[in-house]
């Protein structure tokens, strides 16, 4: 992360910008105050989350704790800790790592990516298939055997912004796996080359890692039409994070799916109450809402949506790619200013304003953003990929 003392124009650049972002926060500020009168009643109505949770809407009758499942997460079957126990066994736990992980290269083992396969531990060991949440469980329950300090690190993906789907949005989040040792932090990812340490990220508890394997198994049996064991896996996540916004908003998923709309837009509302800026959960109220002529509500939630997504840099980044795609290279830089003025840190960002101004003509301006971007991206897969870009850019017309 850069800061002002980093050189002394940064710093008077920082500056010169406090008082306009003070301007823009006041401006924002009171625009959110003038616009209070216009909030529909029904936004402030009370939610009843045992209701929700029940899932009484769908069931007629409550759910029973007991029905809840507790999958054996980590749970190793005897012939994978029979495998862990050849692998170097006179050695530390991080020289055993590095042995486990070499095998993987080898191939002495192999996971398969499947998107909809969130499985345990000795499920992914012995189908060999998985997606990332699959893919860390293992790698953290085999760490762990081999004694070393393993956890989960949730990856702060930024969003992609496409074209209009029929399908309600629901939330998934990228995992992996970090090994803390006295010699550093390792990092095991099911794709290690696509991964970028850019990316906001944080160390997260087994109980929040265990929330989102119940979540992402409950929305693939309910995309398999098993929609009484897929409320029990979203219930079982609830039960286990209950303030993740998250979690609510795929509960509000399977509501809307089961049309029952109602507990749809409640557990909508309750993401909302968790995490006022969750833009799935307000673009699904706003599709739920149009979807039922319920217009004035439909538009609240449509200027909430755009409200937030225009001053996500991710959003201006996507916008400015696609102005950049078709030849509109004053509104790609117009864009990407925003997204690089709310962040910074970014190397895609500052390698497409170095396109950008290179087609512009502003060639100094240009070689000093791809210099950014090369130094943000520590990925080599990355500055290769940029490296062969430069080539094709530069190369000369025939």
């Amino acid at each position: 992360m850069k800061t002002p003392e980093n050189s002394g124009v940064a710093g008077k650049k920082r500056s010169s910008l406090t008082a306009w972002r003070n301007k823009i926060w006041f401006g924002a500020l009171a625009l959110l105050l003038s616009g209070c009168a216009s909030v529909p009643d029904e936004v402030h109505q009370p939610i009843d989350t045992y209701w929700l949770l029940s899932g009484q809407p769908l069931f007629a009758e409550p759910v029973r704790l007991s029905e809840l499942p507790e999958d054996d997460i980590l749970g190793l079957a005897p012939e994978i800790r029979a495998y862990l126990a050849e692998i170097a066994p006179e050695s530390g736990p991080q020289h055993r790592l590095q042995m486990l992980l070499n095998g993987f290269e080898r191939r002495d083992y192999t996971v398969q990516y499947h998107a909809d396969k969130t499985l345990t531990a000795s499920e992914t060991y012995s189908q060999q298939v998985g997606n990332c949440m699959a893919f860390t469980v293992l790698m953290v329950a085999m760490a762990r055997e081999l004694g070393a300090n393993a956890y989960f690190n949730q990856v702060e993906v930024p969003p992609v912004w496409g074209h209009e789907e029929a399908q309600t949005f629901v939330v998934y989040r990228h995992i992996n796996m970090v090994s803390q040792s006295p010699r550093g932090r390792r990092v095991v990812d099911f794709n290690l080359q696509a991964y970028d340490p850019v990316y906001d990220q944080h160390k997260i508890s087994d109980t929040e890692a265990f929330a989102q394997y119940y979540s992402n198994r409950g929305l693939e049996l309910m995309q398999q039409s098993e929609m009484r064991d897929a409320f029990l896996y979203l219930r079982k996540s609830l039960e286990l994070r209950p303030i993740n916004a998250d979690l609510w908003a795929n509960l509000g998923a399977f509501y809307s799916r089961n049309q029952e709309f109602g507990a749809a837009e409640e557990s909508y509302k309750r993401a909302l109450q968790l995490k006022s800026d969750h833009a799935i959960a307000m673009s699904n109220l706003e599709r739920l809402h149009r979807k039922q002529e319920e217009f004035e509500l439909a538009d609240y939630y449509a200027k909430r949506a755009r409200y937030h997504r225009e001053r996500n840099p991710y959003y201006l980044y996507y916008q400015a790619r696609a102005a950049y795609e078709e030849g509109d290279y004053k509104s790609a830089k117009s864009q990407l200013r925003r997204a690089i003025w709310q962040y910074e840190d970014d190397h895609r960002f500052h390698f497409l304003m170095g396109l950008t101004r290179f087609r512009l003509g502003e060639f100094d301006d240009s070689r000093e953003h791809f210099t950014e971007a090369f130094s943000l991206a520590s990925n080599p897969t990355t500055q290769e990929s940029y490296r062969r870009k430069l080539g094709l850019l530069l190369e000369p017309k025939k």
